[in-house]
């Protein structure tokens, strides 16, 4: 096919995913953006935002976040919730455009609308933290429930600690221990790091050192920083 004739935008994309994740083939980020700039090309908002994807992290092209920003725009406006959800992000941090917490949780809430959790997940995270808006600390524990009930570990792990510390909801250390086991069940470290402190002040769950330590060890596996200094501390204490 001449690259200059069209062709299905889908097709295209297809192949963009072959050679960017390497499937039956050379992982190739320059051919994958080939792929996806042709889609981008014909209006198709998948392509769009795999394109601005690849120019936003630089791969197989030199990174650009301004061009990113537009490509996602494009998509975004088309209701591709994966783009509103990287459009958002782009609003958040300040790439390709000024900062702007109201437009970043705008685009956040239109990827939860069509089905985004992770998006879901920061609209939560911005009414909790009151970034760019009062914060809503009662929203914000609706939010995370609703997010924990569709597996999102990290949005559990809030949730556990504001049950835990009475915000947003009743404080109840025992639920919070619960929710929280549940979040390390779904390997959160903040939430294995959590247990262990509880375990060692005996608040919402039984006291004991060995249990600690055991919750302090599987946040260290999952590579926290803070439960290694834990563990490190203990063992020269001995």
């Amino acid at each position: 096919m001449d690259a200059a004739s069209g062709g299905d935008p889908h097709a295209q994309n297809a192949m963009g995913y072959i050679y960017f994740e390497g499937s039956g083939v050379q992982k190739d980020h320059e051919k994958a953006l080939m792929w996806f700039r042709l889609s981008a090309r014909q209006g198709d908002p998948e392509g769009q935002c795999n394109f601005g994807y690849m120019l936003a992290h630089g791969l197989g092209a030199y990174q650009d976040v301004e061009k990113a920003f537009k490509l996602y725009t494009c998509s975004a406006e088309q209701g591709y919730a994966r783009a509103q959800f990287n459009l958002a992000h782009m609003y958040s941090e300040g790439l390709g455009t000024a900062q702007d917490w109201g437009e970043a949780l705008r685009w956040y809430g239109k990827a939860a609308e069509n089905g985004n959790l992770a998006a879901h997940y920061r609209v939560g995270v911005m009414k909790e933290e009151g970034r760019g808006i009062p914060p809503d600390e009662s929203e914000a524990a609706r939010i995370y429930a609703e997010c924990a009930e569709a597996g999102h570990p990290k949005a559990r792990y809030r949730l556990g600690m504001m049950t835990f510390e009475g915000r947003g909801v009743r404080k109840d250390p025992g639920k919070a221990a619960k929710i929280l086991a549940k979040a390390a069940e779904e390997g959160s470290p903040e939430a294995m790091l959590q247990l262990g402190r509880m375990s060692l002040s005996g608040e919402g769950m039984v006291k004991s050192e060995g249990n600690a330590m055991k919750w302090f060890r599987k946040a260290a596996a999952r590579g926290s920083e803070e439960a290694k200094g834990i563990i490190g501390g203990v063992s020269k204490e001995k």
